[in-house]
């Protein structure tokens, strides 16, 4: 089963996450702070990050930026998610950060696990 951490402070946000995460049988767990999310990951080992751009105590930018800073951590996979930022020099951030995906809100469900199962797909064996 993988496991999927959500950095994300809009509870509501959070609940649609726990919903559609829960319901494909992946474990869902969450932190509102960016300054917990590099701790929370080397703890709990997720297979997958999502992590929101606008959080309480730092931009979702700097919490990437120190997640894939970090030999325990950078890599596992993360999903940036912002409501605002659709200025490209800020999908292009996150990206050159090391972010795998930058989505905006609202996002589908669909869409959303779509990402997270083409991003956790095994890679083929040598043929």
């Amino acid at each position: 089963m993988y496991r999927i951490l959500a950095v994300e402070d809009d509870s509501l946000m959070t609940n649609m996450l726990r919903h559609v995460i829960c319901a494909e049988g992946f474990e869902f767990f969450t932190c509102a702070e960016g300054g917990s999310a590099s701790e929370l990951a080397v703890r709990e080992k997720p297979d997958l990050i999502i992590l929101d751009v606008h959080l309480p105590d730092m931009d979702g930018h700097e919490v990437c930026r120190r997640l894939k800073a970090d030999a325990r951590v950078r890599h596992i996979p993360v999903i940036m998610l912002t409501g605002e930022a659709r200025e490209v020099e800020s999908r292009v951030r996150g990206l050159d950060l090391g972010a795998e995906d930058y989505l905006f809100k609202p996002i589908s469900p669909k869409v959303l696990v779509a990402r997270i199962k083409s991003i956790l797909k095994p890679a083929p064996g040598p043929q």
